[in-house]
């Protein structure tokens, strides 16, 4: 028998190349707690809730929260183990001009005149009946002030990037990007549909239509082209670009080795939200010939701050 795994090796160097992204904790995987309830974004680090009550998911999370399995629909972090959920639209009779948004302070402030290029992936949300409705418009804006749930941003018919298309693929995750030159040093980044209900498009996909609601991953803004355009998350602000990258090994022993630069609290959790290894320490070597194909969450918590990433095993 052979075993196909990744070898992930952890680091938290933040070199220079690491720091392209200004988007903090940008894949949603740096957690203080996990998931128990909704409107939980607070259990992230760097995020806040910046109206009504968005939610987070992670692969750590019981049932109703859990990645893939919450109860707003089955579906995998584009990366990691994370992800955001926010409602971008509500029925006017019910809820007139009514969203959620999420928000982060930018790592540094835009430079004004210079030229950023800003990313996100979003997936449409179709398990509940009450939210069998899709709209457009979901967005990004920059500002130089904060909001938060008592102060949310202003419905003012604008983002700096925004998707005027109606997503309905609950399968695939749909790459929204765009480009700007900055006109300020805006310091904070809101994520949302920043447009009243008459300028928003909405296709209802069920018999009980109230609210469109979508998951958020993998955020970027970055002067690199490139690295916006080919960014797919997994904490790459986090990492060294020599660390990051994983690679198989054919082993017969089926030996997962993990190596991380500290003492450090490492966990391994199923796609069930089940906790399946454990242990404390900086060199990890772990017998996965017993172990069932599919895919794992390593995470590892040092130095007050957990990241994650996924583990594909395949037995055959």
């Amino acid at each position: 028998m052979k075993n196909v795994v990744f070898i992930l090796l952890l680091s938290l160097s933040m070199s220079a190349k690491a720091q392209q992204n200004l988007v903090p904790n940008p894949s949603f995987e740096d957690y203080n707690f996990c998931p128990t309830s909704s409107n939980q974004v607070y259990a992230l680090h760097n995020w806040i809730n910046c109206g009504i009550s968005p939610d987070y998911f992670n692969a750590c999370a019981t049932f109703g929260l859990n990645v893939p399995n919450s109860n707003y629909g089955y579906q995998y972090a584009h990366s990691g183990a994370g992800m955001i959920g926010l409602v971008t639209y509500i029925r006017p009779n019910a809820c007139s001009n009514c969203r959620e948004f999420v928000g982060v302070e930018l790592s540094s402030p835009l430079q004004i005149g210079t030229k950023y290029f800003m990313s996100f992936f979003v997936n449409y949300s179709h398990a509940s009946p009450y939210t069998a409705v899709a709209s457009n418009n979901i967005g990004l804006k920059f500002s130089t002030n904060s909001f938060d749930e008592f102060n949310p941003p202003p419905l003012n018919n604008f983002a700096h990037l925004n998707c005027d298309s109606i997503i309905q693929d609950s399968i695939n995750w749909t790459f929204i990007s765009g480009s700007l030159i900055a006109d300020s040093a805006y310091q904070f980044l809101t994520l949302g549909n920043f447009f009243v209900d008459s300028l928003t498009s909405t296709v209802t996909l069920g018999v009980l239509p109230y609210a469109a609601y979508y998951y958020l991953d993998d955020i970027c803004v970055s002067t690199d082209s490139i690295l916006n355009n080919t960014w797919t998350g997994l904490n790459n602000n986090f990492f060294s670009e020599e660390s990051i990258e994983p690679f198989k090994l054919l082993k017969s022993g089926a030996v997962l080795q993990i190596k991380c630069r500290i003492n450090s609290d490492l966990s391994i959790f199923n796609l069930y939200g089940q906790k399946v290894f454990e242990m404390n320490g900086n060199n990890f070597n772990i017998n996965l010939s017993d172990w069932y194909s599919g895919i794992y969450i390593i995470t590892v918590f040092q130095e007050n701050r957990r990241f994650s990433r996924k583990l594909y095993l395949s037995n055959n």
